[in-house]
């Protein structure tokens, strides 16, 4: 029933952002996993502010992101915003 945790893959971020990448997957709603997605992304911008450029936007944390999932976030799909030209409204 718990999620197994180790050391957090992100000291800044901490064991919060590990907790939620690893529940990602068991939300079965697209828009929630969604809206799911672009807060653990608003973690990362918060934890990491120089990523962020001064219109809110941060390539670097999605990138974030899609890189210490233990997932591919695009089997679940969410969607890379820079990458699929969308808007980045993580907060």
């Amino acid at each position: 029933m718990f999620i197994e945790q180790t050391k957090p893959t992100d000291f800044d971020c901490g064991y919060n952002l590990d907790l939620m990448m690893k529940a990602l997957p068991r939300i079965s709603d697209l828009a929630e996993r969604e809206a799911y997605a672009k807060r653990i992304v608003g973690l990362i911008k918060q934890s990491h502010p120089n990523w962020v450029d001064s219109n809110g936007k941060s390539e670097l944390a999605w990138n974030y992101f899609y890189q210490h999932a233990p997932y591919n976030p695009n089997d679940f799909g969410i969607k890379h915003p820079f990458l699929h030209g969308l808007d980045d409204d993580a907060r």
